[in-house]
């Protein structure tokens, strides 16, 4: 029953509100009933929010909410590594969520996680560590290239990754 930040907070694809949108916004009955409802919101991938789309989404909950806490006063849970994904853009210059006003007023409790419970392959997990905190050194490039397999190896199954919709469609 998830769903995006921009869908659940009314804002969309904007990439900012003037106090007459915001206004708009907590107007619409369902959207206003979904934030009033809500005691937890839970946001995944917080690295690829932007501190703008962040602080647009409070700025809709305090409104709905009627109060000056961040988020209206939510328990907000942020979930996701500012090594991974960086916020989407239509170009330009972004900043990360906790970069915003909003971030520093939540003052967040911030856990790390130090397991790695996705894969227990020393070597590729030396190769994901080093992608991580950029430092790739030779025998990183040499473990990758040792992987590699031409696309007539591979099983006719085998899952294809690909980086546009386009290309997932076709």
């Amino acid at each position: 029953g998830g769903m995006t930040l921009h869908s659940w907070s009314g804002i969309g694809i904007r990439e900012s509100l003037s106090r007459a949108d915001v206004d708009r916004i907590a107007g619409k009955e369902h959207v206003a009933r979904r934030i009033q409802k809500a005691k937890v919101l839970i946001i995944e991938e917080i690295s690829m929010l932007s501190a703008a789309t962040f602080e647009m989404a409070d700025a809709v909950c305090r409104e709905v909410r009627r109060t000056e806490k961040p988020f209206g006063g939510l328990t907000v849970i942020l979930v996701g590594d500012f090594f991974q994904l960086p916020p989407v853009s239509r170009g330009g210059e972004v900043e990360f969520a906790y970069a915003s006003r909003v971030w520093k007023e939540l003052n967040p409790i911030i856990c790390y996680l130090t397991e790695q419970y996705r894969q227990d392959d020393a070597a590729f997990l030396s190769v994901l560590s080093a992608i991580r905190s950029g430092n790739v050194e030779e025998l990183h490039y040499e473990e990758l290239k040792a992987r590699h397999r031409s696309p007539a190896e591979l099983p006719p199954d085998a899952p294809k990754l690909f980086s546009h919709n386009a290309d997932v469609d076709r």
